[in-house]
Parts: C-alpha cells; structure tokens; sequence
C-alpha cells in the first residue's frame, strides 16, 4: 500500500496529504512548523510500494519493507524532516555532475541476483557521487550531529575492552568485569581516536560498490561524508571484499522474497528501529507484541 496521508504535528491525528499540504501553505496550525515546499519534497521523495528492492532497505529492517509493500502507512512530517535535508544535497551532487567530469552522482544502477533458492531478482542503488578518475565513492549522511571520534574504554589491569562506540558514557564510573577492581573512573580510561563510519553505512556504500563495479565502474575507495546544520566531516571507509558484499546481499534478498514476514528486530544494534517504525502496529499485530 502508499503512504496515504501524515500525523499532523500539531493535533497527532490523521490528515490527507491535499490537506497537509493546504494547511501548511495557510501558515499551519499551531504547534506545527511545516511549510508546503517541504511536505511537498517529503511526498515526493517518497518510492511507490512496487519501486522493487533497493540497497537502502535490504540493509534495513526487512519485515519493515515488506509490510510497507501491504499495509497503509501514515508519516509524522517532524519525524521525515531529516530525508527532506537529505534530497538537497543530492540535488547538489547532481547539479555539480552536469557541471564536472569524470563524475557519476545520483544515477541509479540495478543488477540481477541470484538467491539461496534460485530465483533471479533485480536489485537497484543509487550513489551519491562517484569520481571516476580517483575510483572514489562518495556518500553524503545528514546528521544531529557530525561524530567526534571513536570511545573506547580500557581497563587498565587486563587491557580489555570494556565499552566501546561514538558516544561518551555519561557516568563517573564504569564497572568492570575484566579485573579484581571491578570498576574504574570513566574519565582515567576513555581513549578517543578517529571517527568510524556507521556499521550500516558501511554496508550500503559497499553494496554500491558492487553494482558499480557490475556496471564496468571500479571502486577502490569510499568515505561518508556527515553533515550536521554546522560543519561536515570525511569518515573513511574500510569496504567490504567485492565477493563478501555479495554474499550479503544474496543472503538479505533471500530473505526479503521469502513468503512469510523476515523475523523481528531483536539485535541491540537494531531495535532503536522500531521506534521509528511507520507499520509498527502492524508488526505488532503479526507478532503478537514481539516487536519492542
């Protein structure tokens, strides 16, 4: 089923996109800060259910797209502003292509797949920008937020890990599992290097770069590019093997065509997902509250 309408930001109940839009252009009701070019540019980012598979939602919630492919979906406009920031700096991408050369930005390649099972199946990408001439893929992230470095905490007895990820623990004390002391000052311990890509950004320019590479565009080096409303910075990317890109996304098209629902999100990586979920209900009704 499409996308038929938004949660209005400002009353939480449903309403048509005509009237969203109307409503926006009449200055918007109170509590609400949309404005009619960016509802229309959310509308019109969004695929239609038949847009068949793409890199971007085999790498996300499975189950997700395909209930998205049956079930009617309503949108929070203040929760989809962040894919409209995206759309304008494709646009950019775009616009310095038709200007450059030796440049592929925003073109969308598709290549058939075999699955475990068998069945061949198309699956599309579109990259952000390609510089032919360097072999370099580009991808551009909006963000909060542009990273800072990589945390890692280390006990100082065993050289263990203790914890490890983009965001700093906000605690005076960590406990320890790795030595006698079983806990240590946070602050004595953090060692801040490089930023690093996000696991699923990884994925998914790795994924293009297969296709590009289907496509007769060889790709041996890529970074994300994050951008928050202040400054954007160059993450560097550690690809994946040409042949382990594959096997993944033979495994995840496997299980996007299989006949029943793809299981439910259950990875402490990945859950954070369902809240954002558009067909969560829907989920939920399937799964009998298994989705959390």
């Amino acid at each position: 089923m499409p996308h038929i309408g938004f949660v209005c930001d400002a009353t939480e109940l449903p309403v048509d996109i005509p009237a969203c839009l109307a409503c926006a252009r009449r200055g918007a009701l109170s509590g609400c800060h949309q404005t009619a070019p960016v509802i229309a540019g959310i509308v019109r980012g969004l695929r239609p259910a038949d847009f068949g598979l793409t890199v971007t939602t085999l790498i996300g919630c499975l189950r997700k797209a395909q209930l998205m492919q049956t079930e009617p979906y309503w949108l929070k406009p203040n929760e989809s502003y962040w894919s409209y920031r995206g759309q304008l700096m494709h646009g950019v991408a775009a616009q310095y292509a038709d200007e450059a050369d030796q440049i592929i930005a925003e073109q969308r390649l598709s290549i058939v797949i075999e699955t475990l099972t068998g069945a061949l199946v198309e699956v599309s990408g579109q990259p952000d920008l390609v510089l032919l001439d360097q072999q370099r893929l580009i991808d551009f992230k909006t963000t909060k937020s542009v990273p800072t470095g990589w945390r890692a905490y280390v006990c100082p007895e065993t050289d263990q890990v203790i914890s490890e990820g983009p965001y700093a623990l906000r605690r005076k004390f960590v406990e320890c599992p790795h030595c006698t002391l079983g806990q240590h000052e946070v602050k004595a311990i953090e060692v801040i290097s490089a930023p690093r890509a996000k696991v699923q950004h990884v994925l998914q320019v790795s994924l293009y770069r297969l296709l590009l590479q289907r496509h007769g565009y060889p790709v041996e080096t890529a970074e994300i590019v994050y951008q928050d409303m202040d400054t954007q910075r160059r993450v560097p990317v550690d690809l994946l093997p040409l042949e382990e890109a594959e096997r993944y996304l033979r495994e995840r098209i496997t299980l996007a065509v299989q006949t029943d629902l793809p299981p439910v999100l259950t990875a402490p990586d990945e859950i954070w997902e369902c809240s954002f979920c558009t067909v969560r209900a829907a989920c939920e009704d399937r799964s009998a509250g298994a989705a959390v």
